[in-house]
């Protein structure tokens, strides 16, 4: 794998996995916790979205081959789920600021939807069982691997500081600061389905 296709697949991981679209909804849950549950929380959204990433990558190919569904049905199913999520950032707390969060588990919280589906989100889902279903060799498996493991620690590390970012941010902040990042996900949404619609129907597929 060459360092410019390993630069891709980063990328492309990171964007799927990384802790950008997980962490002002993460500041916004463990807002008022003591240290050691936000602790405790983002060790457990690390660890369920570690495993399910690495799981995804040893058995997509087979769960696609089961399951009989194309990637480009699965971009599409991904995309609609990050819009719903993205329309729920936006409106679902309209005026009551996360009123529903309190009476949930945090360790609950911590699984869905920080670990799934916000840190590894539709789009890493898509990518990872993508390259489950591409003949690789060993080296290339081994590097998928490793950029895994470095976004996975990049994400513990930056949620392990929210409570320290979050005394630059009030909770009204955080909010507002959510509802955009509410709408920059349904527009990526629906680029996410448009792909997925091409790739089904072969459009652009061809010379």
């Amino acid at each position: 794998m060459s360092p410019e296709t390993l630069l891709e697949v980063f990328i492309i991981l990171f964007i799927g996995m990384g802790p950008v679209k997980v962490l002002l909804v993460y500041m916004e849950l463990t807002h008022g916790l003591d240290t050691s549950v936000r602790t405790q929380m983002a060790r457990r959204v690390v660890t369920v979205a570690g495993s399910v990433a690495i799981g995804l990558f040893a058995l997509g190919a087979f769960i696609q081959q089961l399951l009989h569904f194309s990637i480009g049905a699965l971009t599409i199913a991904g995309g609609l789920i990050l819009l719903l999520l993205g329309l729920k950032m936006v409106l679902g707390s309209a005026g009551g600021g996360g009123s529903e969060h309190p009476q949930k588990d945090p360790m609950s919280l911590a699984t869905s939807p920080l670990a799934i589906p916000l840190m590894l989100n539709p789009i890493g889902i898509v990518a990872l069982i993508t390259f489950s279903s591409t003949d690789l060799v060993i080296e290339e498996i081994v590097a998928i691997l490793a950029s895994i493991a470095v976004i996975l620690l990049i994400d513990y590390i930056v949620l392990s500081s929210a409570e320290r970012l979050g005394r630059f941010f009030s909770p009204a902040t955080v909010e507002v600061l959510e509802k955009v990042l509410g709408i920059l996900l349904a527009a990526l949404a629906i680029e996410l389905m448009l792909s997925g619609l091409a790739d089904a129907l072969g459009i652009g597929t061809g010379a």
